[in-house]
């Protein structure tokens, strides 16, 4: 599924991120596997990652801003983009809990 044009994204005030976004199992307490943060939003972020997912995939996840801090979310993926090594997902954010500063 394409990615939206620049211009079609909600937030505008997007950071570019070079994090981990550690993606949890179905019981939410172990690691399921990781994917590299591109973006972030208030609203949502860019990942890439390896792994094949649908849009609607829902997702409980911590990232690790630096400088800013620990966030776990809660979202779901809403489009996504074939790479040639990878894929590129957008999620968008339906909570975001534990705000952990640095």
């Amino acid at each position: 599924m394409p990615m939206p044009g620049k211009n079609n994204r909600r937030a505008q005030n997007r950071d570019r991120h070079d994090s981990v976004l550690e993606v949890y199992d179905g019981t939410g307490k172990s690691i399921a596997w990781t994917a590299k943060l591109v973006d972030f939003s208030a609203g949502g972020a860019a990942f890439s990652a390896t792994r094949l997912l649908m849009k609607g995939t829902r997702l409980h996840a911590c990232v690790r801003i630096l400088g800013k801090g620990t966030i776990e979310i809660f979202g779901h993926v809403v489009w996504s983009r074939r790479k040639t090594n990878t894929n590129l997902y957008g999620i968008k954010f339906d909570s975001i809990k534990n705000m952990h500063p640095m």
